[in-house]
């Protein structure tokens, strides 16, 4: 029995320890609201568009600018501007409202942050006025935040959505991501690295309608040569996930306001980017490596220097031979009327004659294109003189001359397609004497690429053995 009493005082001992140590470390109560007359929680009636400028004061001092282009971020390139951010940040403040007032005439403002707010927003509306509010600290068990507005003594209460957009700093307001580019919708790229040729591609104006969007797309640069087309089918080696897309991000932002470019190797960039396809476009500037897997960069025009992963941007190592077409002249039969080979005393024409004639289809007249070949004047079927002409314009480049020489002789070989369009010019290709397996080729006047002779030999075997064919 005596055991069970020492047992009921211990337990009684244990509660009132408990009960002394919940008292000594509960939380403390928070403000409550004041029994007041009813107030307008609203504290304003204008809309977004009647800012005209909303600077938030804290930590950080940001500016948040109304412009011809949008709302901007004072400072910070607007391709690096999460504008999404923007618009909530200013929104927040147009829309802004109390929950409650927790006191009409505080005493002391400290306990709620506000003897020294932590951020100060002001903004200034297209009248000429002005507001400012001052955002106190959050409520210690809701998702609430003290709040002042300038000639108002009293203390209210706001929804955190509003707190957390005015405590926005700079890193909120960035945007890494600089776009996503369809490799297979190109419009331009541009490819220059120090001491290399700089790599240049664009979109055709004039493409030809017959080639079904082969010749898109055309080197500007590096190759001289005029009508050289390029096809980038090798996106794997660019891409992360070896599809079409290139994603571009920002690793780390570096400076936001450098003072001396130099140390990034940015006062004469190391090389540039600029990748346009049908939806979007970036051009940047490339500068030192920052470390074995990041460059520094920036944005052309712009002023931020931010860090990429070198492989994010592997593309600017390719090897513009790769993307070359490199037929001597891609053209489809349907656009040409007559084509001459020519070779030591041997003089090939193949002609293509055209005319419209009436048919009938369904008991009604039809138009139609009848199509006439002939080779040296002798008439050869359709399928033959196709396999012919595919073998001419099937011929390809197999190098990009090393040293373009000096001198060179006579064409030893040599192609002219004429066009049925009356207002193209013909186009010439001569192959001249360049090594005892290669030619060189000179296209409309260039010289750039060399061909293997055997290819040639090819070609002039199958004209002479077609011809010999038609006049049995």
């Amino acid at each position: 029995m005596r055991k069970g009493y020492q047992w009921i005082g211990l337990s009684l001992c244990l509660i009132l320890l408990i009960g002394v140590y919940w008292y000594i470390n509960r939380p403390e109560s928070s403000p409550e609201p004041e029994a007041t007359a009813e107030r307008d929680l609203d504290f304003w009636d204008f809309t977004e568009e009647d800012i005209s400028q909303l600077v938030l004061i804290g930590s950080q001092n940001i500016a948040l600018e109304q412009t011809e282009a949008g709302w901007q971020v004072a400072g910070l390139d607007p391709e690096l501007t999460n504008h999404s951010q923007v618009s909530t940040v200013v929104r927040r403040f147009a829309t802004l409202e109390a929950d409650f007032v927790l006191e009409t005439e505080p005493d002391d403002l400290s306990k709620y942050g506000l003897a020294k707010p932590s951020v100060t927003v002001k903004a200034e509306l297209a009248d000429g006025s002005e507001k400012v509010v001052y955002l106190g600290n959050r409520h210690p068990t809701e998702y609430l935040f003290y709040l002042m507005v300038e000639g108002d003594a009293a203390v209210y209460a706001v929804n955190g959505m509003y707190g957390t957009a005015f405590q926005s700093t700079l890193e909120n307001f960035r945007k890494r991501e600089l776009g996503s580019f369809n490799l297979a919708d190109l419009n331009r790229l541009v490819i220059h690295n120090s001491g290399q040729e700089r790599i240049e591609i664009a979109a055709a104006e004039d493409p030809a309608e017959n080639l079904k969007g082969l010749d898109r797309l055309r080197f500007i640069s590096p190759y001289r040569t005029p009508l050289r087309i390029a096809a980038l089918e090798n996106y794997a080696k660019f891409t992360l996930d070896g599809g079409l897309f290139l994603s571009l991000r920002v690793k780390d932002f570096i400076d936001l306001n450098p003072e001396d470019l130099a140390q990034y190797g940015l006062d004469q960039p190391q090389g540039e980017l600029l990748i346009e396809d049908r939806a979007s476009s970036i051009h940047l500037l490339l500068g030192y490596e920052r470390n074995d897997l990041e460059v520094y960069a920036m944005l052309a025009g712009g002023s931020e220097v931010f860090s990429i992963y070198k492989n994010l941007i592997r593309i600017r190592d390719a090897d513009p031979f790769e993307w070359l077409i490199k037929v001597l002249y891609m053209v489809s039969i349907d656009d040409v009327n007559r084509v001459d080979v020519t070779w030591d005393d041997q003089h090939y024409v193949l002609t293509m004659e055209r005319e419209e004639i009436v048919v009938e289809e369904d008991g009604e007249p039809k138009t139609e294109i009848k199509e006439s070949f002939y080779l040296n004047g002798i008439r050869a079927e359709e399928r033959i003189f196709r396999r012919t002409y595919g073998t001419i314009v099937g011929l390809t480049v197999d190098a990009v001359l090393d040293q373009i020489p000096d001198e060179v002789g006579e064409p030893e070989f040599k192609l002219v397609f004429y066009h049925e369009d009356p207002e193209r010019l013909p186009v010439t290709i001569e192959l001249l004497p360049y090594s005892r397996d290669l030619y060189a080729t000179r296209i409309e006047g260039v010289v750039e690429f060399v061909i293997a002779r055997d290819k040639v030999e090819s070609v002039k075997q199958h004209l002479t053995t077609t011809l010999a064919e038609l006049e049995q």
